[in-house]
Parts: structure tokens; sequence; C-alpha cells
């Protein structure tokens, strides 16, 4: 429930952005701006974890594919999940144990046909040290097909990766079987190319969005939170969804890490930082948002306050601090068991005065 509430958080910071309406609202709101997600080539070397290979699914699963395929995404924007966006990090001893999902997809239309609702198409990447290394330049490997009433799974196999390509609605298309054999054509060729590095992504006017929480969020963070080391892992949700509002859209970003933890101690420390950009280049409005989202919350005062707006509210499985940094509003969200209330003020307040002065602000 905790998880899910922590889900949910974003959605009420996009909420929170959104004008109350009253006798004075005459005129009609302006249509909402939709935003374009800009990518460029990254710089940085393919991630490693576990000793092999890993292949993020959003770079297998190219708008490219879904194009040789006659699809076009209805947002878009792929959506993705979880990714790793670090190596071993700062847990070296977890080298050569567990597992790692990456997920990317989205709802797809298909070029000349009329709306297909409820169509989709979504891969999945399973990073696995405990799988048999097989050369990516082999090329990939179908080990086996599930079809269901309205959808079909497709597994696939490459080095320590296991990818299923997922199509809901399947039976929906007009050429179902091609435009499958199309979309396993345009997986093979990438992941043929070897693993490559997720894009730098950014957003050009009215965002100008240059801020990264996970740039803000190191492991010696999420220790200074904790008090714990981490699982050697940072998860990055690149899924930046637009939240359209009458005033001005909202997007989110998020980065988690995890610790460790035994099983008698109860759940596992997970510490996330959260963004929430405004489409407005005031800063001012974020002042305001984070403003009235504490009042919201009835957050209290931080003894050391941060930025020209703050607070918090703490308990005994974990807490949040709600800051702003440029256009954005940043939260800092505890879940953690057995956590005593004022270790958790003083431990999440250090944290979110060390994420604060890492931050790039949004101009």
């Amino acid at each position: 429930m905790k998880r899910v509430l922590l889900l949910v958080v974003p959605a009420l910071l996009g909420a929170a952005c959104l004008p109350r309406s009253g006798p004075a609202d005459t005129a009609a709101p302006p249509p909402p701006q939709r935003f374009l997600l800009k990518e460029t080539p990254s710089a940085e070397p393919p991630a490693t974890f576990q000793g092999g290979f890993v292949h993020n699914a959003c770079a297998v699963l190219t708008s490219e594919v879904l194009a040789g395929a006659g699809m076009e995404l209805k947002d878009g924007v792929l959506q993705g999940g979880d990714r790793l966006s670090t190596t071993d990090g700062d847990r070296p001893e977890l080298a050569g144990t567990g597992s790692w999902v990456s997920t990317c997809g989205g709802s797809v239309s298909v070029s000349g046909a009329p709306e297909l609702p409820g169509t989709s198409v979504n891969l999945n990447v399973l990073h696995s040290r405990f799988s048999l290394r097989m050369d990516w330049r082999d090329a990939v490997l179908k080990v086996g097909t599930r079809r269901g009433t309205d959808d079909i799974r497709v597994s696939l196999q490459t080095d320590y990766n296991i990818l299923e390509l997922g199509i809901s609605g399947f039976t929906k298309l007009p050429d179902p079987e091609a435009t499958l054999a199309k979309l396993l054509d345009g997986i093979r060729r990438n992941v043929a190319q070897g693993p490559r590095s997720m894009p730098v992504r950014s957003y050009p006017a009215p965002y100008d969005l240059v801020a990264d929480p996970c740039s803000a969020f190191p492991a010696e963070v999420f220790t200074t939170i904790t008090a714990r080391p981490t699982d050697g892992l940072q998860r990055d949700l690149f899924s930046l969804s637009e939240n359209p509002g009458s005033k001005y859209n909202t997007i989110e970003m998020r980065c988690d890490r995890a610790g460790q933890v035994d099983l008698s101690e109860g759940i596992a420390p997970n510490v996330s930082v959260s963004q929430t950009v405004l489409s407005v280049p005031d800063p001012a409005a974020a002042i305001a948002a984070v403003r009235e989202q504490c009042a919201l919350e009835r957050g209290e005062a931080l003894s050391r306050p941060i930025s020209e707006a703050s607070c918090g509210h703490f308990g005994a499985d974990g807490g949040q601090v709600l800051f702003p940094s440029g256009r954005s509003m940043v939260r800092i969200s505890l879940i953690a068991a057995k956590t005593d209330p004022a270790t958790t003020r003083e431990n999440l307040a250090k944290g979110a005065e060390a994420v604060y002065a890492r931050l790039t602000p949004s101009p």
C-alpha cells in the first residue's frame, strides 16, 4: 500500500498545480500545449550489470522499429519503466547475483488503419546472471510464443538477457503476422548492434528541462537518509508523462534507490527523488505550488528551510520532504520499517539539502 501511495504522489503534485475554479473564471482555458521529447545520442558507455551486457528496452524497441512495422505512437513518446542507469554501484559484492528488468512500450495506431482502441506494444528485458551467456553477434533466438484471446507474447534470448515482446490487441491488426514479423526484425537488428546506452532526453520550450533527479541522488545521499548502503542499483523512471492543466502542464520523473535488510527487520528502505516540472518559466509558480501542496498535506515546517518554501511529514515508517527548485517541485520520499521519527526528520532534511545542492534548476 505504501508503494502505491508513493506512485500516487506525482499525480497529487500535478493536481496541486491546477488553479481553483471561482466565479471570476469566465474565459475558456486555452488547450493544453503538447510537449515534444527531444532525444540525442548518449556519450556514456552501455550499462553492464553482474558481469554481462544490459539491453535497455527503449534502446531496443525504438520508434524506428515501430515505424518499420507500420505503427506510430499515439502519445508520441515511448513510455518506460525502471531501467538500470548505473553499473554495480556502491555494492560490488553483489555482482553475480540477482536479476533486473527494463520495460518500454506505449499505445499505438496503425498507419492508414481505423482507430484500434486498446492496441499497444511493450517490450520487457530481463537481465539475469544465471542465464547461459550467448554471444549477441550470433543473433537473437526465438524461444517461445504464447497467444491469448486478443494478445501475443514472444520470448527472445540473447547474451544474459531474456526479451519478451507483447502486443495487446494483436488480432485487431490489419495483418497481425506480418506486423509481428517486422517488429521482430527491427528488434533483431537493434540487438545485433550490441547494447546501447539510453539516449539523453530533454525538452524544448516551454519546458527547457535540464534538471535530472538521478544526477542529484548518488548512493551517498541514500546512505545519509537511511544509514544503510544501497542494493547497488539506481532506478530511473523515465516515462515522463504530461499532466495537462487549465493553467499550465506538468511532467514528472523519478529516481529510486533501495537498500538491503534482513527479513526480520521488515521491508528494505526505499528512497525516491521525484520532480514535477511546470511548463511556465517563472520559478514563482513552483514556489506557490509547493506552498499549496504543503498546506493541502498539512506538512510541518523544517528546522532548516530549503529554498523559498519547504515542508515535511514524518512517521514510524518513513517520511517526505517537499521543496521547489527552479520551475520544479521536488519531493524526497522514504519508506522504511521501524524508523525513529526524530532520526528520520534529521536524516531526510540532510538528504534533501544534498539533493537541492546538486540539482540543476530548470530555467
